[in-house]
């Protein structure tokens, strides 16, 4: 593994040799992060942590012999400044709620992420959640979060249910939310578990697994928009005749509504930041920048954008680029319909 010691040490606990390959690449290619302790059970993840100390560890959920929380919580019983992310194919609000459990007499110590292993694919991503984890103390893939909430019809939240959800995904504790609104604890109590059944948040009443979940569920609902809207879309393209092709293709979607249009990476990039679409399609070829070069860009500085990147020649080599890159896919440009667009980017909708 790398030398590198000004860089975040990390471990990758998974029992498939070719996944953890992988996730080791992505890891070691977010150039803030190095690899230094790749494990296939859970006895030489803990050798490796007796060894050396480990600021993040990537542990898949299926191990051959244990479940990879149980083996976090393990983990983090040996170096209790360890954050432990989760990754995963399942989507469930139960899983999650297991995961971020913090038992109180500290023998079940909570873990820190729950992500889909799909979007390891993104080194930007990756760098993204370590940041998240580091400031709120957790982080939970938007994605299981969208398929749950389009899943459940959530009811319209009172003014007073609103104002107490914002302060409980600011971090706020009962007491300090019952000063901030003037009301009593019980009150505030009962507000919570009002919320609760609203935002179909189930588990033990005194299970704080469910307030992290409440938290990032509000986080989601007022700071990122989800598939029940309309998508706003950028087009990334220099060659006229194929950018208003494809404005045509996506607009005909009433899902889909292309907000910006560019003729070079330079100028996508600046209109990506104005307009901060939900998705953008980047041509490989652009006449000044190429586009493995803007997806990165706009994936640094909006990790929560869906890029798809096209290209008339696609190659298994233009492939690999553009995952590396960041981006969700690379269509060839005659297969870029509004099917296929939508469904690359949310693909349990």
């Amino acid at each position: 593994m790398s030398g590198r010691v000004d860089l975040i040490p990390v471990l990758v606990l998974d029992d498939q040799l070719v996944q953890r390959e992988g996730v080791a690449r992505v890891v070691e290619a977010t150039g803030t992060m190095r690899v230094v302790g790749l494990a296939g059970t859970a006895e030489e993840a803990f050798d490796i942590l007796r060894g050396e100390p480990i600021e993040l560890a990537l542990v898949d959920l299926v191990l051959r012999k244990q479940r990879g929380i149980a083996v976090g919580r393990a983990m983090r019983h040996l170096q209790p400044g360890l954050k432990v992310i989760i990754y995963t194919h399942e989507k469930s609000m139960v899983l999650a709620a297991e995961i971020f459990r913090d038992g109180q007499d500290g023998a079940q110590p909570g873990l820190q992420g729950y992500i889909l292993t799909r979007n390891i694919s993104s080194s930007h991503y990756l760098q993204h959640v370590y940041e998240q984890i580091l400031q709120p103390g957790h982080y939970i893939d938007p994605d299981v979060l969208e398929w749950h909430y389009r899943l459940a019809d959530l009811e319209p939240l009172t003014p007073r249910e609103e104002e107490c959800a914002l302060l409980v995904a600011e971090g706020l504790g009962n007491d300090e939310i019952s000063r901030r609104m003037v009301i009593s604890r019980h009150r505030v109590e009962n507000i919570v578990n009002a919320l609760y059944l609203k935002f179909h948040i189930v588990g033990d009443p005194g299970d704080p697994g469910r307030r992290v979940l409440l938290a990032e569920g509000v986080r989601l609902l007022y700071s990122r928009r989800t598939p029940r809207g309309r998508l706003s879309v950028l087009i990334i393209e220099d060659q006229d005749e194929q950018r208003a092709h494809l404005r045509r293709v996506l607009t005909s979607d009433d899902r889909l509504q292309v907000v910006a249009e560019a003729g070079s990476g330079q100028l996508g990039i600046e209109l990506a930041r104005k307009t901060k679409p939900d998705i953008v399609l980047v041509d490989v070829h652009l006449s000044d920048w190429d586009g493995f070069k803007v997806t990165r860009q706009i994936l640094r500085e909006r990790p929560q954008t869906k890029v798809i990147m096209n290209s008339a020649d696609p190659s298994l080599t233009y492939e690999q680029a553009a995952h590396g890159a960041g981006a969700v896919a690379l269509l060839p440009k005659r297969q870029i319909s509004a099917d296929a667009v939508y469904d690359l980017c949310f693909p349990d909708v």
